[in-house]
């Protein structure tokens, strides 16, 4: 009894003290952000939390990361790469916006998806919750991955991976569905992607946010299938669904 009081306490410090980080990060941006943020937030506890698989992911993450900025994290680790290799600012998709491509996408427990730079690993956790399809995140910070896998071995969680390596160098060949939040990747790093996915077998889907695919190739490789609408914390965007031809 005592022990379930005490995970009880830890849950809701936990989520007090993201709400509360939140509201920080936001107002150090933009009023839209801290909008975005605070609504964003309400939502994942309401829509998501009762799901308790993804719950407990969920806030042992922001627990980890509760005196630790991602984003410094991630711009103290990639200051020194190359920029066609990575994309040196973070950001997360809201699981809304995750949700809404699940759902364009039909996802299902078949589905094996890829998310190139995971981050933190949340996504990943999520669709695994949501969809108990194989959920495996792509990361090139060592940070993000070691926790991710803490997290994970600590519950107990099965088909959920965390690949510390450049997402150029990771080979695909069981993905179903790759997951692109690649806003601000310059045209020589789409470039280099491409090259990858076209040893994609045939039928993968590519889920790519801002930007088509077919609009970096001529060559036949991909169909685009559907353009969607999401919802991220700078605002509205389009989002591509490609099938691998």
């Amino acid at each position: 009894m005592i022990l379930r009081a005490f995970r009880a306490l830890i849950a809701l410090l936990s989520i007090m003290a993201e709400a509360v980080f939140s509201l920080l990060k936001a107002l150090a941006y933009s009023p839209v952000y801290l909008l975005n943020e605070t609504i964003q937030f309400l939502v994942t506890v309401i829509r998501y939390y009762p799901n308790a698989r993804f719950r407990r992911a969920d806030l042992l993450c922001l627990w980890a990361y509760l005196l630790r900025d991602p984003y410094k994290i991630c711009q103290h680790y990639l200051s020194d790469f190359p920029n066609d290799r990575v994309q040196k600012v973070y950001g997360e998709t809201f699981f809304t916006t995750l949700e809404t491509i699940a759902t364009a996408i039909n996802l299902s427990e078949s589905d094996v998806i890829y998310d190139l730079g995971c981050g933190r690993g949340r996504s990943i956790f999520w669709f695994n919750a949501m969809y108990r399809c194989r959920a495996v995140g792509v990361e090139i910070n060592p940070v993000f991955v070691t926790q991710a896998r803490k997290i994970r071995k600590r519950l107990g969680i099965d088909g959920v991976d965390f690949i510390l390596a450049d997402m150029m160098d990771v080979d695909y060949d069981d993905a179903t569905v790759i997951y692109l939040y690649g806003t601000v990747f310059n045209d020589s790093a789409i470039a280099r992607l491409i090259d990858r996915f076209a040893l994609l077998r045939k039928g993968t889907r590519i889920v790519s946010v801002s930007y088509p695919l077919t609009r970096y190739t001529d060559a036949p490789l991909f169909e685009l299938e559907q353009t969607i609408k999401g919802k991220f914390l700078w605002g509205q965007t389009d989002i591509y669904i490609h099938r691998k031809l």
